[in-house]
């Protein structure tokens, strides 16, 4: 109610009193009552106004990121304080600025261990008292490292808002780190994240499927740079067990100070009340210079874009744009542009005539400086056209400046009524500390988001549309539904597989003089020689194998998967299926199995079809041979061993090539005396 307003009131009923005392006084009931009439009416119209506009107020919503206070102490440490009367429960938090990308290279979890060390025995009190000191209240705390920042809170009752702020500021005081609870916390964090001793698949996964080195650079590394999130080795349990309570005193001493916490109060507590409490707590944290990164974020500038296939009911769709060094402006207006897209979105895909979606989301990922704008969600298969078109068309109103002036105020409006609704409460603004609001660098005040966004300009809004919502800065990924049944995708590869087959089979078949077969043997190896054979096999098989899938793993990453045909796409897939098999083929076609003598040849058969013919006069050498001969002397070079010789002499065949076999039959000397006189009767018949 307006003081003008209600000075009026004041003086017409006294003006009321005083007349109607004199109409009393002289006995004049009638003319006491038409004045009082007469009063009534003339006041009605003021009193009715003030009703008015006193529903006018009560309609008007609050703005609940109004009114923070920023306050620092003179050890650096920022609190942010607002006093919400409406709110029962008070909320309490502590974010560190840094997370597990500060955790050294072979010691990850460092960042989540100190955490839980936190919360662990200190100042005589057990892990389990500090515990029940809130949660015995009715209280609930807990912690959660990021990627790029440490979040610890508590929300309890506002009557033990106090204690609360005590019990906060006991939790992120310095620890001893003492070694037995390292030991005794060390467990938890393993049960946590799942640790466990690699065994014998998870380290052939580890070194030789997914080595981390050969590993495609994910999202953030591919899009950000290397240097800032590298490709890590993940094998939390040796990580976890190399950690010691010096790592853990010195990653708290080195992250954990003041100057680069904030301390956020929301609820109704009393300023004074917390500032005494604070002097006596947090006031006293030692402080030095917050750590500083130098690294600098990469921006490759091209745009992204992958397709894929799946067997799955929707189309998953995912649209993004990146910012780089994210600014506190610009990332006020990534939040508008996130709520301004997600209402426009599902109005016409959700709600509209055409359901193409059960809803899209609009969300923004941070990680330091880096942070990206997403749209995505599940598209119906048949409306996807539409819905792609849609989600094309909206972005593209912001950068060609066709969004109409009324619209843009209609939906400027509509997202500062749900920004004031959705956080009226402690834990509602709480949150935005958490998710959005943690970097100190940023963020020296707690930002009103509904001053800003009142501000806010169609002019302004297309401007930073035209700058980042472009081409170069743009990941687009659709993971469509494949058009082929599992049944007939499985026909479609057997087929290719009898293909493949039979073809190489063909090429590799070279027909033999049957007829004129003289002797055949199959090579004979000892149990040693058998076992390094398959030994040396599968470690050339490993090693190709994973050379090659390396390359088609960068195919597919830096070009197949640009490519939006989904049988373009798949014929390139169904020929590096081909070609690998036809490399395995070949491979085994290496591997001398049988030895065959014909009237005018020798021809050794090998595994997978192969053969190779070769004319008796081509034979340069064939003689007997011990180990030493062999094995220590020039003669092993160009030469396939099948022996070692150690009791007894192998056969030793060299051909004009300059190629050698060295090898073991179950009876030598008839094979080379037959050979003798094969070689002499082709000689005498030359």
């Amino acid at each position: 109610m307006k003081p003008t307003l209600k000075l009026l009131e004041i003086s017409f009923l006294l003006l009321k009193a005083v007349l109607l005392y004199i109409y009393y006084e002289k006995r004049n009931i009638v003319k006491a009552l038409i004045l009082i009439i007469i009063l009534g009416l003339f006041s009605r119209p003021l009193l009715a106004e003030e009703k008015v506009e006193e529903k006018v107020e009560e309609k008007a919503v609050k703005n609940p990121f109004a009114n923070f206070e920023t306050i620092v102490l003179p050890n650096g440490l920022k609190i942010w304080y607002k006093h919400l009367p409406t709110d029962s429960n008070v909320s309490l938090s502590v974010t560190v600025p840094w997370g597990s990308d500060q955790d050294p290279i072979g010691k990850e979890q460092l960042a989540h261990f100190t955490e839980h060390m936190l919360f662990s025995d200190h100042l005589g009190r057990t892990e389990e008292q500090i515990k029940k000191e809130v949660e015995d209240l009715g209280g609930v705390r807990n912690a959660y490292t990021y990627t790029d920042h440490t979040f610890y809170f508590v929300r309890i009752d506002k009557q033990y808002g106090l204690f609360a702020l005590e019990w906060l500021y006991k939790v992120i005081s310095p620890h001893t780190m003492d070694e037995k609870i390292v030991e005794r916390q060390r467990e938890p964090v393993a049960i946590e994240v799942r640790a466990r001793k690699r065994e014998l698949f998870d380290w052939i996964d580890a070194y030789y499927l997914n080595p981390y080195w050969l590993r495609p650079a994910d999202f953030w590394t591919r899009e950000f740079g290397e240097n800032v999130f590298p490709t890590r080795d993940w094998y939390p349990y040796e990580s976890l067990h190399k950690i010691t309570s010096k790592d853990l005193k010195d990653f708290y001493n080195t992250y954990y100070t003041p100057k680069g916490m904030t301390l956020t109060i929301i609820g109704n507590l009393s300023k004074d009340e917390i500032l005494e409490k604070i002097n006596s707590t947090f006031a006293r944290l030692e402080s030095h210079p917050p750590y500083e990164s130098k690294i600098k974020l990469k921006n490759p500038n091209r745009f992204w874009q992958l397709y894929s296939w799946s067997f799955s009911a929707n189309i998953f769709y995912f649209n993004g744009f990146k910012f780089y060094d994210l600014t506190k402006e610009e990332q006020f207006m990534v939040i508008f542009i996130s709520q301004l897209l997600q209402n426009r979105l599902n109005e016409q895909l959700r709600y509209g005539e055409r359901k193409a979606t059960y809803g899209m989301v609009t969300p923004i990922a941070q990680r330091g400086n880096a942070a990206i704008l997403q749209i995505l969600g599940n598209l119906k298969e048949s409306e996807y056209t539409f819905a792609r078109g849609v989600i094309e068309k909206e972005i593209e109103s912001l950068r060609n400046k066709t969004l109409k002036e009324e619209v843009f105020q209609t939906e400027k409006a509509a997202i500062i009524n749900k920004l004031c609704v959705m956080n009226s409460s402690s834990k509602d603004l709480e949150q935005w500390v958490s998710g959005s609001f943690y970097n100190p660098e940023r963020h020296t005040d707690f930002p009103d988001l509904v001053a800003i966004f009142k501000n806010y300009t169609k002019d302004e809004l297309e401007e930073f549309a035209l700058k980042h919502l472009v081409r170069e800065k743009q990941i687009l990924e659709v993971y469509y539904v494949n058009p082929l049944s599992q049944g007939i995708f499985a026909a479609l590869g057997v087929l290719l597989l009898v293909i493949t087959l039979s073809v190489t089979r063909r090429y590799l078949l070279s027909a033999l003089p049957i007829a004129r077969l003289r002797y055949i043997a199959r090579f004979r190896m000892s149990l040693l020689t058998r076992l390094l054979v398959i030994i040396l096999f599968l470690v050339v098989l490993a090693i190709g194998g994973q050379f090659l899938y390396f390359i088609y793993q960068w195919l597919v990453f830096n070009f197949i998967l640009s490519i939006e045909s989904f049988w373009i796409q798949w014929a390139i897939f169904a020929l590096m299926g081909v070609v690998s098999l036809v490399l395995f083929m070949l491979l085994i076609a290496r591997l001398p199995s049988k030895l065959l003598l014909f009237n005018d040849g020798l021809a050794i058969k090998y595994f997978s079809y192969r053969s190779k013919l070769v004319p008796l006069n081509e034979i340069k050498e064939i003689s007997l041979q011990p180990f030493s001969s062999v094995w220590l002397s020039s003669r092993i070079w160009k030469c396939v061993p099948l022996t070692f010789a150690f009791f007894s002499p192998g056969i030793y065949m060299r051909l004009s090539n300059g190629w050698a076999y060295f090898f073991e039959l179950r009876n030598k000397q008839e094979f080379l005396d037959l050979l003798k006189e094969l070689k002499q009767s082709k000689d005498s018949k030359d």
